[in-house]
């Protein structure tokens, strides 16, 4: 800045501003900042690398299945090991649940990690229990057991305390949604409250169209109706909440045969039936109907409004991604993963199928729970300072293009 005296004896101030090229400096701080994106991505994906199990089966040697995880049981001796677990629910707050030989009933947490474990006595007193073939998990977080053995749903709290016991004959599988509980029994179907109150109720043992056969199956759907696996009988029966049938899938089987009877009198092999021994179900993120067959070693996808398949992936073995008679099936909307019971496997088994419905949004979460999100956070201030440094300098030049201050 100077001060100079014009000819009329009037002060004058100038400004000079000295204009330096900086091009170089930032072409280095572009190169700079592109070899730190590139170490922080490739951070990242060793990272997310290091989240899978040593020797996990990939997605092509499994069918098209994406393997999370296997659980074993919540110990390592021998009478903290799973066996037989013939059924699985995962809770509003992303907890896996699960019946050992029928009578233990063990929590998980998300990772697979034990949260509780609850061995009960085998016997018709009270705190005991018969033979559990079924579970679920209600929106107010109690758990619901279908013992077979007692003729009684029983109402768990999640301390492992009986708060209440429904009296259903022979039940098998139940499904809690809304304060309203569908319970697949031998003999039928029927929709209760929570306090055990009957709301509805129809069917009876058989194979005609509105009979079922020991089902071990049974889902509420997307669209508010029951969807059944109706075992005994091979097929796949949708319902209204109040006991209407929509359709019986396959239609081969709607008028009342035996799926015995059928082979006998069909020209239509019975290999091309979409199901051997349809069993536990749920409901994903699509709204598809998922099911289990545990003859078939496979999870099945279907249409609900028609019941027609639309996927199905799995084979029999003791590797990760394969099965052994698999009987139950659960969802978790928040992860976008299925859990099932592998029977004949003694374990849980995490996997991920395509076209379950899971948004961007879920996708980001379950990436983000992970070690990613340590890249992810510098990544994040890096844009940041990227930003900051953009608008400072725009600011520069608009305040530099003033020129000469008189």
């Amino acid at each position: 800045m100077s001060e100079n005296i014009n000819p009329q004896g009037e002060y004058r101030t100038e400004t000079v501003i000295e204009v330096v090229d900086t091009s170089r400096q930032r072409r280095v701080l572009s190169i700079a900042l592109i070899v730190l994106l590139i170490l922080i991505a490739a951070v990242g994906y060793y990272a997310l690398q290091f989240t899978k199990a040593p020797g996990a089966p990939s997605a092509g040697d499994i069918g098209g299945i994406e393997w999370v995880r296997s659980i074993y049981g919540w110990g390592e001796s021998p009478n903290q090991l799973l066996g037989a677990v013939v059924d699985v629910a995962v809770a509003p707050d992303g907890s896996i649940w699960t019946v050992s030989n029928k009578t233990t009933v063990v929590a998980f947490n998300p990772d697979g990690t034990t949260k509780n474990v609850f061995a009960f006595e085998r016997g018709g007193k009270e705190g005991q229990v018969g033979s559990i073939e079924g579970l679920d998990v209600g929106d107010d977080g109690l758990i619901y057991l279908a013992d077979f053995g007692n003729d009684q749903i029983h109402v768990m709290d999640a301390s492992g305390r009986f708060v209440r016991h429904i009296k259903v004959q022979r039940p098998s599988e139940v499904a809690v949604r809304d304060g309203r509980i569908a319970v697949a029994a031998i003999a039928g179907i029927g929709v209760l409250d929570t306090q055990g109150n009957l709301i509805s109720q129809w069917g009876s043992r058989g194979a005609g169209k509105d009979q079922v056969d020991i089902p071990h199956g049974i889902a509420w759907g997307a669209d508010g109706n029951v969807y059944v696996s109706d075992s005994q009988n091979r097929r796949i029966k949708a319902y209204t909440p109040e006991g209407r049938l929509i359709y019986i899938q396959p239609a081969a089987l709607e008028e009342g045969t035996r799926i015995g009877d059928f082979r006998e009198t069909s020209k239509e092999s019975t290999s091309t039936l979409p199901y051997q021994l349809p069993a536990g179900m749920t409901v994903d993120a699509a709204g598809r109907v998922v099911l289990v067959d545990p003859f078939e070693f496979a999870i099945i996808a279907q249409d609900p409004k028609t019941g027609n398949v639309t996927g199905r992936w799995g084979e029999f073995g003791r590797q990760d991604g394969m099965f052994a008679y698999p009987t139950g099936i659960s969802y978790d909307q928040v992860r976008d993963y299925y859990v099932v019971a592998d029977t004949a496997n003694n374990r849980l088994q995490v996997v991920r199928l395509p076209g379950s419905g899971g948004n961007v949004l879920t996708t980001l979460r379950r990436n983000l729970t992970g070690p990613i999100w340590i890249c992810a956070i510098p990544l994040i201030l890096l844009l940041l300072a990227l930003v900051i440094a953009v608008i400072r300098r725009r600011n520069k030049r608009r305040s530099g293009s003033s020129g000469v201050d008189r």
